[in-house]
This record gives structure tokens, C-alpha cells and sequence, in this order.
């Protein structure tokens, strides 16, 4: 028998057993079973793989981590290197046998499961991560993790890496809740695993803390002859949903009238109030435009006047120190989740906090815990609301980017270090072309915090990438712009504005904020209407010239 030697003695025994804590586990039926295979065994599975295996580097929207090749290829290596992994092979062998299978299929009720091997090894070193979905791809039936992680060294909840189960939201069914109801760590020797279903088996891989040893596992799935039901529920399709083409609807008017016409006594004054004068000087607005004109993007540094930035720095510090989130502090799921600041989800789509005061269930905590969040949101409502809304700031940008600009829609958000993040997704394409506006703030208060936001190494920054054919999102590179990839990364910096002209079929994203971020990151994040053929009319211009 293939199993034999592999899995404890009397494991197979315990279906019964272990399908009742199954179905009785939330917010889905899933099981742990804990010291699932002989460990010498699988002590000599870890030894193979890392001494024999070599693992690839991948990187997107949704996760960070190395990857190997599916072992189902195992059978076509030659002699040599079939002995080197030989116990690798042997508990591949055992987990696809059909005494396992039945198995598993006892305890999930799932129904007779094929032969198809699908597995591979996985490494999250310190910063990996895999963000919400539901693993719905095709026949798979049952998703499964085998934790080897160092016996050695016990894993503990301050190391991360959790596995993250979520319930549905509360009024959208098919999509799940913003924070996970059941987690379970990766220990050595124990196998983790649940039935794939359609909108439902939301999960997540939460990032890894530790810095001195990775979270290893082999991960795989066992199969189907025929796909689930309700497959159009799968969070991939809905990733793959395109918006309506009508937007125009969700843009607001401007404040104080028309955004055509020239900047005068009257507008410089609602801008002198906050912005840094050297952008209000006729003689730099050429050389903004022709930076923009260029890369079709402008960051704008120190972009508030200094008692404006000074005062939401001190606010934006309070807040995470009241949060304790930054440099390293392992997070509580509702880190920040109080006053008038707001879980934004679904979480296989985003997780952040929006400023959204007199909204149902938002108020203000009186100088309560929270208070250095209440005055950073506070502050950047009001700077939105009286700057970023107004007709005078609109002729500010068209004067920056020669694009006449009729409608906006904003909103103030916060995205917490080890938390939050946006993916791209194509229900997020327009149309029509948009131009993005997003005054960022994070600390820099320690020396080299600049530059550990440069590296991206943390996250953070934001990104723009063309949505291909395949329906795939593009992989996040490290440049700062690569022309190849079609991949534009804006770094976030204190105080910066970021223009960004995003033209039909872009998609943008918040890259997932690491836990060892400096800071979180607090912006005012506007989108603004192009007049119509404005931006076609710059273009034209540049031919011309």
C-alpha cells in the first residue's frame, strides 16, 4: 500500500470522528489534524526538498512567496534525481492514493475525488503573504496544506503566517467578511484542509513575521471529474467582472462653481491657504507639465504648506501609536476599526479603513482612545472638502496638466502596516480615461524610512498596470516604472501629490502593506473626470510639436 509507513498508525480510523468536528467547525466546515504523518518520515521530506528542490520567487497583487514546481512532474525526473527526493515522492504517492482520497472524501462529504495530483511546495519568508480568495480554479474539490515547518522550533501566533478563514459579510453573501473568524497556525506535522466552494471558501495566508525561519508547506488540491457548482461565484470570475461603462453618475460637482476659467484673486486665496507656494509660481507650472507630459504621471513633493503637513504628521503618528501598528508591531484585526474610520472590503478585492464621518455607526470618541486617528481624518476630510473638491483646485491641475476636468469623487483612507491593500481587479476599468490625484502620508521620522519606502520592499506604493488577454494581472515589478512590464509603481512619500493620467484598460492597486512598514498610510485618494477628448487634445498637441 502506498500509505503504509507514510501517515500515523490508525489515522485512517478516525474519519468518523474527524468529519464531525468538520461539520461542526465555522465559518466553514474545515479540519486540522494534527500529527498526520510518521514525523521521521516527514522530517526526511523537509530534508529532501530543502536540499533538492529549488523554488522560484513570485510576486504579485495578491501574494509573495517561492514556489516549486508541481511534483506531479516528480515521475518525469531521471534516476538520479528521482532518488534524491524519494520520500518526497512517497508522501506524494500516499496523498493521492486512494485509501487517502476515500478518506478525505468521507470527511468533507465531497463526493468521489479523481487521481489528479496537484501539489507543490511553498515558501513564506518573513513578509509572504497570500491574500483572500477562495481557491475555486477548475475541478479542484479540496484545498489542503502540509505544514513543515522547522520542528525544532515550535511555531508560535507572533510569528504570523496563519492560515485565515473568513465568514461571509454580513450583507453580501458569495463575498467574505473584512476580518477572518478561525485561524490556524503552521505546525509542523499538521495538515489543514477544506472543501473549495464557490464564493465561500474565503482563506488567506497571513504574512509571515518571523525574520529567522520561513513557513514551508506542501499545498495542493484533489480534484473532481466535473467542476463545483455555481462556479460563477468563484472569487476569480468576480475579479474578472468589468464595471458598467456609465460612471459619470458616481462624480460630484466642484465647489464654488465651474472648474473652467483662469485661476484669480479669488481661487489663489483657497489655495494659498494650503498649498506650498512655489506651486502656485506661473514659472514652475511648465516644468510640472512637461514631467507629466513625458510619463503620463507627476509626483509632487512637499505639496502642502508646512503647518498643514506638520499638523496631520503628529496626527498620523498619534494614530499608530494608539494602534499600536508600524515598525514591526503585529497587528489586531480591528487595529483602528473605531470612531468614524470604517472597514472597507470585500477582502478578496480590498481591506482598508475609510473616513466616513455621519455615516450609520460612525462617530467620533470625544478624545478617547483613537483620538490621534480621529485628527488625522479630520484633517484630510476638511483638507478634501475645501482643497481637493473645490473649482480653484481643478484650475490648478489644468494648469499642471492641461486637462480640463468636470467631475470628482474622493474618498480619505488608511491602510494599516501587516492589514490593508487594494488588487486589481477589471471591475475597477473605466471606460473613459481618469485622472488620479492622491496626496499620500506616511512617517519618515526614523532616518532611511524614505528609503525603505523607495525599495517597495514593504508595500504601499501604489500601482497602475495595463490588464492583459488572459485576464491575469501583470506581476508588480520593483522599478519605479518598467516600459516592458506596463507596470507603473508611485512610491509613498510624506506630503507628495500623485498625478497619474489612467487611460481605458489600466487597473490600479495598492500593494499590501507589510507589518514592518514605518507607518501606515493615510491619504486623501481623488478621481477626476476628464472633460470630454481633453486629454486626446493634449496628445495632439505633443504630435504637433
Amino acid at each position: 500500500m502506498a500509505i503504509e509507513g507514510v501517515f500515523r498508525p490508525g489515522l485512517l480510523e478516525t474519519g468518523d470522528k474527524l468529519k464531525a468536528v468538520y461539520d461542526s467547525s465555522a465559518p466553514y466546515p474545515h479540519c486540522v489534524i494534527k500529527d498526520v504523518c510518521d514525523p521521521d518520515l516527514l522530517r526526511k521530506v523537509r530534508d529532501e526538498i530543502i536540499e533538492n528542490v529549488e523554488a522560484t520567487y513570485k510576486e504579485t497583487d495578491l501574494f509573495k512567496m517561492f514556489q516549486t514546481g508541481d511534483l506531479a512532474n516528480m515521475d518525469k525526473l531521471d534516476a538520479e534525481q528521482a532518488a534524491e527526493l524519494s520520500t518526497v515522492r512517497r508522501l506524494r504517492d500516499a496523498i493521492y492514493s486512494p485509501e487517502f482520497r476515500a478518506f478525505i472524501s468521507h470527511i468533507t462529504g465531497c463526493g468521489e475525488l479523481s487521481d489528479q495530483t496537484d501539489c507543490a511546495c511553498n515558501v513564506h519568508a518573513a513578509g509572504g503573504h497570500l491574500l483572500c480568495h477562495d481557491d475555486v480554479i477548475g475541478n479542484r474539490r479540496v484545498s489542503y496544506i502540509i505544514y513543515l515547518t522547522d520542528p525544532g522550533q515550535p511555531w508560535t501566533a507572533e510569528d504570523g503566517g496563519a492560515l485565515e478563514l473568513y465568514p461571509q459579510g454580513q450583507d453580501t453573501p458569495h463575498e467574505p467578511g473584512v476580518i477572518p473568524t478561525a485561524t490556524a497556525l503552521p505546525i509542523w506535522n499538521t495538515m489543514a484542509f477544506f472543501k473549495v466552494q464557490p464564493g465561500f471558501s474565503f482563506h488567506s495566508i497571513q504574512e509571515v513575521f518571523a525574520q529567522d525561519r520561513p513557513r514551508m508547506s506542501i499545498q495542493g488540491w484533489f480534484h473532481s471529474d466535473a467542476p463545483p457548482d455555481r462556479a460563477e461565484l468563484a472569487t476569480r470570475n468576480q475579479l474578472q467582472l468589468r464595471a458598467g461603462a456609465d460612471t459619470v453618475s458616481d462624480f460630484q460637482a466642484f465647489v464654488g462653481g465651474s472648474a473652467a476659467g483662469e485661476l484669480g484673486p479669488e481661487e489663489l486665496a483657497v489655495l494659498g491657504k494650503y498649498v506650498n507656494p512655489s506651486y502656485l509660481q506661473e514659472g514652475n507650472w511648465d516644468k510640472v507639465l512637461a514631467k507629466f507630459k513625458e510619463d503620463g504621471s507627476v509626483q509632487l513633493q512637499n505639496f502642502l504648506k508646512r503647518e498643514w503637513a506638520e499638523q496631520v504628521a503628529q496626527a498620523v503618528a498619534a494614530a499608530d501609536a494608539e494602534d499600536k501598528l508600524g515598525r514591526g508591531q503585529v497587528p489586531a484585526y480591528d487595529a483602528g476599526m473605531h470612531g468614524s474610520w470604517q472597514a472597507v472590503g470585500p477582502c478578496h478585492k480590498q481591506r482598508y479603513l475609510r473616513y466616513a464621518p455621519g455615516e450609520a455607526g460612525a462617530a467620533e470618541n470625544g478624545g478617547e482612545a483613537g483620538d490621534g486617528a480621529a485628527r488625522a481624518g479630520a484633517l484630510l476630510a476638511q483638507i478634501r472638502q475645501e482643497l481637493f473638491t473645490s473649482a480653484a483646485f481643478a484650475r490648478l491641475i489644468a494648469k499642471l496638466t492641461t486637462i480640463g476636468l468636470v467631475g470628482q469623487q474622493s474618498e480619505v483612507r488608511r491602510f494599516r502596516p501587516g492589514l490593508d491593500y487594494t488588487v486589481a481587479h477589471y471591475g475597477i476599468l473605466t471606460k473613459d480615461p481618469q485622472l488620479d490625484a492622491v496626496l499620500c502620508f506616511v512617517s519618515e521620522a526614523e532616518a532611511g524610512d524614505r528609503e525603505v519606502w523607495e525599495s517597495g520592499e514593504v508595500g504601499g506604493f501604489e500601482a497602475c498596470l495595463l490588464a492583459d488577454d488572459d485576464n491575469e494581472a501583470a506581476e508588480v515589478y520593483k522599478a519605479a516604472q518598467d516600459d516592458e512590464s506596463g507596470v507603473l509603481n508611485v512610491s509613498p512619500a510624506a506630503n507628495t501629490l500623485n498625478l497619474v493620467l489612467r487611460d481605458e484598460g489600466l487597473m490600479r492597486f495598492v500593494k499590501y502593506l507589510s507589518v514592518a512598514a514605518p507607518s501606515s498610510r493615510f491619504d486623501i485618494a481623488m478621481t477626476y473626470q476628464p472633460e470630454p477628448d481633453s486629454d486626446d487634445e493634449e496628445g495632439e498637441e505633443e504630435e504637433k510639436e
